[in-house]
C-alpha cells in the first residue's frame, strides 16, 4: 500500500486549526489558557504532528532497516503482513509475547509445545492452557494497548490517554486537520475511559482494518444510546481487540457491519450472548472468549459455595453454528453453565485448535468432535470428564489429532488412546495414572513428546514403548517410581532426552550406572517445541534392527539437579548421593544391571556353633527387655483398649432397631452413600465450606456428608448421627479446640472410634486445625494421636496448603479405590 506523502504544515498553523475546531466559542485572549487546560489532550496531536513532519533522512534510514527486516522475515503475502505482523512496510517492533501466528494466512500456527517444565502449571492465578494467551495472537498492541507499527500516518495510537467519550470525539476531530483519516490502518483506543463504544467517531476511518479498544468500560448497551449499540461500517476491518472491556453482553446487531477474521473477547464479565451475535462473522478465523469473569452480579455477598462451583456463561445451542470459517476456538477458563455444553455441537468443520481448558467440562461425548479436523486440543483441567472415558472416546479424531493437553483431570486409565495413531504430543501431567501397560501405547507410532510427570506411576516390568518409533522426549517428574528395572533402561535407551527428577528412587547400582552413562549428556535447558508441518519418523540409530545392548551414552537429562537426583537409602532412611556410594564403583564395561560382588570369608565350624547360641541367648534377652519396656510405654494404651471394648460392650445392649435408619452400612458388601463423614464444631463451619467443600466434592468428586445438609428432617441427631456414620466410607474429624468443647463432637469422637471397632474398619482421618495444647486433650484424642497419622492444616504458605490438599486427595481417593 502506497503513503500519500503530507503537505508540510508549519506547527502554528496546525495549532491554530486544532484550536479553531477543538474549541470554538473560545476566545482569542482564552486561547493559552485553554491551552494549559488541555495539554493532555495536545501533546498526542503534537506527536502525530512530529511523526508527519520527520525529515526525509530519517524516513529513507528507516526504509533501510525496514528492508531488512523484511528480507530477513519468511515470505509472506503482503496484504495480510499487518495482521500477522510478519514484516513488509507494516512490520511490527513486537509486544515482548511470542508470535504465535502464521508465517502466512492459511498455513499452520506456530504454538510452541513446552511442555517439560517443573514449576507450577499456572499463570496469573489462572491454569496455564495450550493455547497460550491473546498477547501471542496480537503482535501489533502491547498489554497496554499500544501499537507497535512502524510510526506513519497509517498508525494512530490514542492509547492510556484518559480519554472520557467526548474527550475521544474532540481529539480525532483535531487530528483529522493534521492526517488524512482515511489513510489510518492501524488504530488503539485502548486504555482509556470510554463507556460507550465510539460508533460515530470509528465511522471516519473507513479504511482501518487492525482496532483495539480494550482496557475501556463498555459495561451497559441501552436504547438511548443506539447509535453506540453497533460498529459502524468498516468493511475493512480484520482484526478487533476488546478483552477487559467489563462487557456482560454484546447487542445483536452488534457485529452487522462488520466483516471480522480475528476477533478477541477475553478477559470480560459476559454471562449470556444472543443467539444471532456471530451471523454476520462468516468470515471469521480465529475467535478468543477464553477467561470470563462469571461471578454474577451481587455473588460476591453471597456466601453459598454450591453456586460458585456451577455458576458460568450461558450460551445458546447454535450460537458457533454461523461461523463456517472458524479454525482456532479459545474457551479457556471460561467456565460453561450446564446446559451451555451442547453449543459446543455447533463448532464448525473448519476447526483446527481448540481449547476446552477449564470450562468445567461434565463428559467427553461425540458431539464435541463433529468437526473431525482438530489438530491442537486441551481438555485440561476439567475433572468430571475421566468418568467418562473409554476406548472410543476419541475415535472421530482417529485421523486429524497431533496434540493433546488433558492435564490434572484425575485421568486414571489409558485404553482411550488406542484410535489416536496420529497423535504426534501428549501432556497428562497432574493426572493419577499408577501403572503403563504396552497396550496402551502400541498405536501411537507418531508419538514425539510425552508428559507423565506429577503422577502416581510406579515401576514397569515390561517395555512399554517398544512401537513409539517416533518418541523422542518423556517426562516422568514427581511420580513414585522406586526401581529401575531393566526394562524400564530399555525403553529409555530409545529416547533422546527425559526428566526422572523428584522420584524416590532406591539406591541401586541400576540407578547409579544409569546416571552414570547419562550424566555427561545432560542438558539443563528442555526447549520449544514447534510441530513441524511432517511428523517426525526416526530410525534405530541408522540400522534396522534394535541392539540387544542397552546404551544411554546419546540420553539427555533435560531437568538435573543434584538435590532431585538422590536416591534413598530406606533402612537408615536417608538420602544419598548416588554417584558417591562405594559399594557400586564398577568398572564402565561393565552391564548396566550387573549385580554388586558379595564378599565373603570361610570361618571354622566351632566358631559357627558358638556364634549361634550367642545370637540365640541375645534374642532370649532382648525380648524380655523389650517385653517390659513395651509393657511400661504402652500401659496406658492397654487400659484404653480395654475402656473401648466396655463402651462396646455397653453400646450393644440398646435396641438396634431404633438405633440405626439404614442397617445396610453395617453390611461389608453394603453400597456406601457417602465417601466421607465429617464431624466438626459449629466454630469451625466456614473453613469446612470455603476450604474443605470446594476442594473435595468441586475438584475431587468426593462426596461429604455435613450434618446441616445431610442429616434427615424428623430423625433424632443420634439416629442421624449413627446412619449418617454407618453409610460413610471413612470418618473425618476436624480437630480445634472449639471440637473439645463441643459435648457433640466429644460424642461423634467416641462413637467414631466404636462404631470403627465394631464393623473391623480401620479408616479415621484427623485434621488439626491448630495446636492442641497438651492439658486441654482428652484421652480418647490422645489415644488416637498416638496411634493415627493425622494431618495439620497450614496456615501461612499457599504452597504447603497446595501439599495439604494433595495428600488428602490421595488418601481419600485411595479409600475409595
Amino acid at each position: 500500500m502506497s503513503i500519500r506523502p503530507m503537505p508540510r504544515v508549519p506547527p502554528l498553523v496546525a495549532y491554530q486549526r486544532f484550536v479553531r475546531q477543538v474549541g470554538s466559542g473560545i476566545e482569542r485572549m482564552e486561547i493559552a489558557e485553554f491551552y494549559c487546560r488541555n495539554v493532555a489532550v495536545l501533546l498526542p496531536v503534537l506527536l502525530v504532528l512530529l511523526l508527519v513532519v520527520l525529515p526525509s533522512a530519517n524516513n529513507r534510514k528507516a526504509r533501510s532497516v525496514g528492508s531488512v527486516a523484511a528480507a530477513a522475515a519468511p515470505p509472506t503475502d503482503p496484504s495480510d503482513c499487518d495482521l500477522l505482523g510478519c514484516g513488509g512496510i507494516y512490520e511490527c517492533y513486537g509486544n515482548g509475547w511470542v508470535n504465535y501466528l502464521p508465517y502466512r494466512a492459511g498455513e499452520r500456527y506456530n504454538i510452541p509445545l513446552s511442555a517439560f517444565h517443573a514449576g507450577a502449571s499456572t499463570q496469573q492465578g489462572q491454569p496455564e492452557c495450550l493455547l497460550g494467551t491473546a498477547n501471542n495472537y496480537l503482535p501489533w498492541v502491547t498489554e497496554d494497548g499500544r501499537l507497535t507499527v512502524r510510526p506513519g500516518p497509517h498508525a494512530l495510537d490514542l492509547s492510556s490517554l484518559r480519554l472520557s467519550d467526548h474527550g475521544v470525539q474532540g481529539l480525532v476531530q483535531g487530528v483529522s486537520a493534521l492526517i488524512p483519516l482515511e489513510e489510518v490502518l492501524h488504530l488503539s483506543i485502548a486504555r482509556n475511559e470510554l463507556t460507550l463504544v465510539p460508533s460515530p467517531t470509528l465511522k471516519k476511518f473507513q479504511n482501518v482494518r487492525l482496532l483495539s479498544l480494550s482496557g475501556n468500560f463498555f459495561t451497559e448497551f441501552s436504547n438511548d444510546t443506539a447509535e453506540h449499540n453497533r460498529l459502524p461500517l468498516l468493511t475493512k476491518l480484520r482484526v478487533l481487540d476488546m478483552r477487559n472491556c467489563s462487557l456482560r453482553t454484546l447487542p445483536e446487531a452488534f457485529f452487522r457491519n462488520v466483516n471480522l477474521e480475528y476477533l478477541f473477547l477475553s478477559h470480560n464479565r459476559i454471562t449470556t450472548l444472543p443467539a444471532e451475535i456471530f451471523y454476520p462473522l462468516r468470515s471469521l478465523l480465529h475467535l478468543d472468549l477464553s477467561n470470563m469473569d462469571t461471578r454474577r452480579t451481587g455473588e460476591e455477598r453471597i456466601e453459598n459455595p454450591f453456586m460458585k462451583l456451577i455458576a458460568g456463561v450461558d450460551l445458546h445451542q447454535d450460537i458457533f453454528f454461523p461461523l463456517i470459517s472458524l479454525v482456532f476456538l479459545d474457551l479457556s477458563n471460561t467456565r460453561l453453565e450446564y446446559q451451555a455444553f451442547i453449543a459446543l455441537r455447533s463448532v464448525q468443520w473448519r476447526v483446527q485448535y481448540v481449547s476446552y481448558c477449564n470450562i468445567g467440562l461434565p463428559a467427553i461425548v461425540d458431539y464435541l468432535f463433529v468437526s473431525k479436523k482438530i489438530a491442537m486440543l486441551d481438555i485440561s483441567y476439567n475433572v468430571g470428564v475421566a468418568q467418562s472415558l473409554h476406548s472410543a472416546s476419541f475415535t472421530l479424531l482417529a485421523d486429524s489429532l497431533e496434540v493433546l493437553y488433558f492435564k490434572d483431570s484425575m485421568v486414571q486409565q489409558l485404553n482411550w488412546l488406542v484410535p489416536l495413531q496420529r497423535l504426534r504430543v501428549l501432556n497428562l501431567r497432574g493426572n493419577i495414572l499408577r501403572m503403563l501397560q504396552r497396550e496402551s501405547f502400541a498405536n501411537l507410532t507418531h508419538l514425539e513428546q510425552l508428559d507423565l510427570s506429577y503422577n502416581y506411576i510406579s515401576a514397569w516390568n515390561q517395555q512399554i514403548l517398544t512401537t513409539t518409533t517416533a518418541l523422542q522426549s518423556v517426562n516422568l517428574r514427581n511420580n513414585s517410581i522406586v526401581i529401575l528395572t531393566t526394562d524400564m533402561l530399555y525403553d529409555f535407551s530409545r529416547l533422546s532426552a527425559m526428566g526422572l527428577g523428584g522420584n524416590t528412587i532406591q539406591c541401586s547400582c541400576n540407578y547409579v550406572k544409569f546416571l552414570r552413562n547419562i550424566l555427561h549428556n545432560r542438558t539443563d535447558v528442555a526447549g520449544a517445541y514447534t510441530i513441524s508441518a511432517e511428523p517426525l519418523i526416526v530410525g534405530r540409530r541408522g540400522s534396522g534392527t534394535i541392539s540387544n545392548k542397552l546404551s544411554l551414552q546419546h540420553v539427555q537429562l533435560f531437568d538435573y539437579e543434584e538435590s532431585e537426583y538422590l536416591c534413598m537409602n530406606f533402612t537408615s532412611n536417608q538420602k544419598l548421593d548416588p554417584l558417591e556410594l562405594q559399594d557400586c564403583m564398577i568398572p564402565e564395561d561393565e552391564l548396566i544391571n550387573s549385580d554388586i560382588p558379595e564378599e565373603g570369608e570361610d570361618e571354622p565350624a566351632h566358631a559357627k556353633n558358638h556364634t549361634l547360641v550367642y545370637i540365640l541367648v541375645s534374642v532370649a534377652v532382648s525380648f524380655l527387655i523389650l517385653t517390659g519396656v513395651g509393657l511400661f510405654y504402652y500401659w496406658f494404651h492397654i487400659k484404653y483398649f480395654f475402656k473401648i471394648m466396655k463402651n462396646s460392650a455397653v453400646l450393644s445392649f440398646f435396641n438396634d432397631e431404633k438405633l440405626y435408619l439404614d442397617k445396610s452400612g453395617l453390611l461389608k458388601e453394603a453400597d456406601f452413600h457417602y465417601d466421607v463423614f465429617v464431624s466438626y464444631s459449629n466454630a469451625d463451619r466456614s473453613w469446612v465450606l470455603d476450604h474443605l467443600l470446594p476442594n473435595m466434592e468441586g475438584v475431587s468428586q468426593i462426596n461429604l456428608c455435613l450434618h446441616e445438609r445431610d442429616f434427615e428432617v424428623g430423625y433424632g441427631i443420634l439416629e442421624n448421627i449413627i446412619s449418617c456414620m454407618d453409610r460413610s466410607r471413612c470418618l473425618m474429624l476436624i480437630v480445634s479446640e472449639s471440637f473439645l468443647l463441643s459435648h457433640w463432637c466429644q460424642f461423634e469422637m467416641h462413637l467414631a472410634q466404636h462404631r470403627l471397632l465394631e464393623t473391623c474398619r480401620d479408616e479415621l482421618i484427623l485434621v488439626l486445625l491448630e495446636d492442641i495444647p497438651r492439658r486441654k486433650c482428652p484421652k480418647t484424642l490422645s489415644y488416637l494421636l498416638k496411634t493415627k497419622t493425622y494431618i495439620k492444616w497450614p496456615t501461612k504458605s499457599v504452597h504447603e496448603q497446595a501439599l495439604f490438599w494433595k495428600r488428602l486427595h490421595k488418601t481419600l481417593l485411595t479409600s475409595k479405590a
